[in-house]
């Protein structure tokens, strides 16, 4: 199954040092989203970094690890705020939490750490096959967009139907839902369909975060009646 996300979410530099924010008297880290999306090992949300005034040393060398992986080094600005962004973990499992710290190189008592969690983006459908008519279950997780997901019917690059599924649930955005594989039509068209889910009311072939999900509809022969 290929799955995608906005080129927006998977390009952009590493770690750095963009801005600083209001002053502080001690380390504290900005609160992280409560869950990220990864599609593929490639295609991984950033998780937006920022450290208020006053945390780090000014100049200061920060290490930067998640789940004590150590990733690009940044330095804190001239008020010892730190501002940027490092990559998402790629999740083995379906789901699973994850740890951010900083830590100042020369200062290792100076440190901060938040805990959020990632998800992979997929859809599947149980069974993997079945007949148009059939009742399946359509089941699906990283749509964290706190509105309604969609699937679009499209045919030889055309929408046909667009569906309702409901609005996700929890942090990472899943969803499951039992209907037909085609509710609106007894006799679908032969040939390859493809099933977008998302969370955009009109079918967009790029929307910010997809799933498409290939349906081959075969020609039922139906055998003859004796005479």
């Amino acid at each position: 199954m290929y799955l995608m996300l906005l080129r927006s979410l998977i390009t952009g530099a590493a770690l750095a040092v963009l801005a600083s924010a209001p002053a502080s008297a001690s380390t504290v880290l900005a609160p992280l989203k409560p869950c990220y999306v990864a599609a593929q090992e490639e295609q991984r949300e950033y998780v937006s970094v920022s450290v208020l005034a006053g945390g780090f040393t000014p100049f200061s060398t920060v290490d930067i690890f998640l789940d004590n992986i150590q990733q690009p080094e940044a330095t804190a600005a001239f008020d010892g705020s730190l501002t940027g962004m490092v990559q998402a973990p790629f999740p083995q499992t379906d789901q699973r939490e994850f740890t951010l710290r900083l830590t100042q190189r020369d200062n290792p008592a100076n440190a901060v750490s938040a805990t959020s969690k990632v998800t992979r983006l997929a859809v599947e459908q149980v069974p993997a096959k079945a007949s148009t008519n059939e009742r399946v279950r359509f089941k699906g997780r990283g749509f964290t967009a706190a509105t309604a997901i969609y699937a679009h019917y499209v045919f030889a690059g055309k929408s046909v139907r667009t569906l309702r599924l409901g609005l996700p649930n929890g942090d990472c955005g899943l969803f499951s839902i039992k209907r037909k594989q085609f509710p609106f039509a007894k006799s679908p068209r032969v040939g390859v369909w493809t099933i977008q889910f998302d969370q955009e009311q009109r079918y967009n072939p790029t929307a910010a975060v997809r799933v498409p999900l290939t349906i081959k509809v075969k020609k039922t022969i139906r055998p003859r009646r004796a005479r």
